[in-house]
């Protein structure tokens, strides 16, 4: 159920009215964009903060936020989620407009540092220190979590990553045709490729097997 019409303080310190910032997002998500700024300032809104702004209860905003969630999937160079709290995360740039190789998560307590490529903690030596990713298989989850999704309807794995990491030796595989089981060439070990769950602990119909999301992993 709505929760109401009163004016908001928005993060940015302007009052605005629910209705206004529902229509605001609307048009945005419309555009395939998460760009919420305040109509005031310009001053930059986070989703988690427009979404308390919106005052919607949780059944009208799951429509929203699964448009949220497809936009992000739909652009991970441009996009991610916290791996610790899941808010919408924005790829920073530089003065020169090049790409920061991690991002903080202010939404975090205490703020976290992540590798933009896969997810895993950045650490910095010392405060001078650009830091280095944590994730010795960065390279590969990287290509995980960027790789382009199974938009073939017909296929048993529509709308699963095109690669998927053996859950036994972390190998790449790509599903190419058939059914949803796969077999990893490196150890053999045979798995569904929509569950990630050995041959034979799932439900062979891909209807009824829940898809696992993209695989993030430390090593």
């Amino acid at each position: 159920m709505y929760r109401g019409n009163s004016i908001q303080l928005a993060p940015c310190g302007h009052q605005v009215n629910p209705s206004n910032v529902n229509s605001m997002v609307n048009t945005c998500l419309g555009k395939k964009s998460l760009e919420f700024s305040c109509p005031d300032c310009g001053g930059v809104w986070k989703w988690r903060q427009v979404q308390e702004l919106m005052q919607l209860s949780a059944q009208q905003m799951a429509p929203q936020q699964e448009k949220v969630d497809c936009i992000v999937e739909g652009h991970p160079d441009i996009y991610k989620k916290c791996p610790s709290c899941s808010c919408v995360l924005k790829r920073p740039l530089d003065s020169t407009n090049q790409p920061f190789q991690f991002v903080q998560c202010s939404q975090c307590s205490p703020p976290q540092h992540f590798c933009w490529s896969c997810l895993a903690p950045w650490l910095f030596s010392n405060k001078a220190s650009a830091g280095h990713c944590s994730n010795k298989s960065c390279g590969l989850v990287a290509m995980l979590l960027n790789c382009d999704m199974v938009i073939n309807k017909k296929s048993d794995v529509f709308g699963c990553p095109l690669f998927r990491a053996c859950p036994k030796c972390h190998a790449p595989i790509m599903h190419a045709r058939g059914c949803k089981y796969v077999s990893c060439s490196h150890c053999n070990h045979r798995f569904c490729f929509i569950c990630l769950e050995q041959f034979g602990t799932c439900t062979y119909s891909s209807g009824v097997c829940k898809r696992t999301d993209r695989q993030r992993f430390v090593t």
